[in-house]
């Protein structure tokens, strides 16, 4: 990976900007590089003089080994002499050459294809993971659909929906879900959640949403109301067997997922041989449904693990740990941090001092990303947690005043909560009395900003 903080020229009023350029995409060697390629953070810069907000041009390798996908681009607006050209995407190929082990050296490393625009390179690593032009072109049909949608008058807004029904498809709401995500400014994002509220009203993928969400909210409530009696696997049969729909089915099945096990499946075997009639063809058709949703949420979780596996394992070897855990960060999830700890109890077991040092800096590292992304609100919550005398923790409050914001009242608010339920009555006064001297700081603060 060719990866430089550099200076570079705004590209619209020529003013100097420091900026992170990458050249040499590498996906054996950095996995998170095709998501930022795909997502369009690629070597992103901003112009804080005169708001440019883009794409640097610069020659680019891209390269997959596991595709065999060699792939060049030149920007013409780079301006660069052939020669200039052909020496710096040559002396990038050879980077990648050398960093392979000799037998995985190939014939497609000494024929890179040439892509002549951003997007076309774009589309060649889309191809190459089985995404075909044909299906780049319906993506961008779906955001011409969603643009059109947002400026449709209201009057014309319920026919124009129900006339293209078809394509108001998963597709569409979870790219719809992504735009709405982007949107900064509150207003306009409540104005689009209000229409794509009415998308879901109208559509008939929408009104199958909500009543998915509908089945999961039921059947929460319905597994709640069993917990405090106590959840057997007989009790949680009953459910299923009860189940009105499909919907509630599927539902009971995510939330309930590791209680399905043999004895779960044995009593509805035995639920089977002691029914009659019809009843006989019902609960075997349950049986195969859960098995069939139990099969296939093993193996998105399979694959999960296994992509968390590799990811541990890229930056594990990686020589520059943060570097490495900073590019796989968008991908790091609690699964990834479940291996992560199940291979330091491994290494930790086996006594593989070299291993648990290196598991341990990355669990360390992790942890302080974390509390260095989290609000100072929040940072500010967890300092106050961690002070069990009142009265310190009180001098911290007063002294960091104007870092006291909603995020830290309602962690306060949530940890009382927490303890009271664990029925820790008196840590769960002294938070409360935390909450109070907080909230009156905030309040002050508001009525004299000064």
């Amino acid at each position: 990976m060719v990866t430089s903080a550099t200076q570079t020229n705004c590209p619209n009023c020529k003013s100097p900007i420091q900026a992170q350029i990458q050249q040499l995409i590498d996906v054996g060697q950095d996995p998170g590089a095709k998501a930022r390629l795909l997502s369009g953070s690629f070597n992103h810069i901003q112009c804080g003089v005169c708001g440019f907000d883009g794409t640097v041009a610069v020659p680019i390798v891209y390269h997959d080994p596991l595709h065999e996908l060699l792939l060049t681009y030149v920007p013409i607006e780079a301006n660069l002499p052939k020669n200039d050209q052909e020496r710096i995407i040559g002396q990038m190929i050879k980077r990648v050459s050398d960093q392979l082990p000799p037998e995985e050296r190939k014939g497609y490393l000494f024929q890179p294809q040439t892509v002549l625009t951003m997007q076309g390179l774009v589309e060649r690593v889309l191809e190459a993971e089985g995404i075909s032009k044909e299906d780049i072109e319906a993506q961008r049909a779906t955001m011409r659909l969603f643009e059109e949608v947002l400026t449709l008058p209201e009057d014309q807004f319920e026919p124009f929906v129900k006339e293209h029904d078809a394509k108001f498809d998963a597709t569409f709401f979870q790219m719809a879900g992504l735009a709405l995500q982007s949107i900064g400014d509150g207003n306009a994002r409540e104005a689009m959640g209000a229409r794509l509220e009415k998308i879901i009203e109208f559509s008939s993928f929408g009104k199958k949403l909500k009543a998915q969400e509908k089945a999961v909210k039921e059947a929460t409530e319905s597994l709640q109301a069993l917990s405090e009696q106590g959840l057997t696997h007989e009790t949680l049969l009953d459910l299923f067997v009860e189940a009105p729909d499909e919907n509630r089915v599927v539902a009971l099945v995510n939330l309930t997922r590791p209680a399905l096990d043999y004895s779960f499946f044995q009593l509805l075997t035995e639920r089977i041989d002691q029914a009659q009639g019809d009843e006989i063809e019902r609960l075997s058709s349950l049986r195969q449904q859960i098995l069939e949703i139990t099969e296939e949420l093993d193996r998105i979780q399979e694959a999960r693990a296994a992509q968390s596996a590799a990811l541990l394992k890229t930056v594990l070897d990686a020589e520059d740990l943060d570097q490495a855990l900073m590019q796989a960060l968008p991908m790091i999830d609690d699964l990834f941090v479940g291996i992560l700890q199940a291979n330091l109890q491994d290494a930790e077991k086996r006594k593989d001092e070299d291993l648990i040092k290196r598991l341990s800096a990355i669990e360390e590292r992790l942890r302080s990303l974390a509390q260095e992304s989290m609000p100072e609100g929040l940072k500010l919550a967890q300092r106050v947690l961690e002070i069990e005398d009142e009265e310190d923790a009180i001098k911290l409050l007063e002294e960091n005043k104007k870092t006291i914001d909603n995020d830290l009242l309602n962690a306060l608010v949530s940890t009382v909560q927490q303890l009271e339920a664990a029925e820790q009555q008196e840590d769960a006064a002294r938070i409360q009395k935390l909450y109070k001297h907080a909230l009156k700081l905030s309040m002050q603060e508001k009525m004299n900003p000064s």
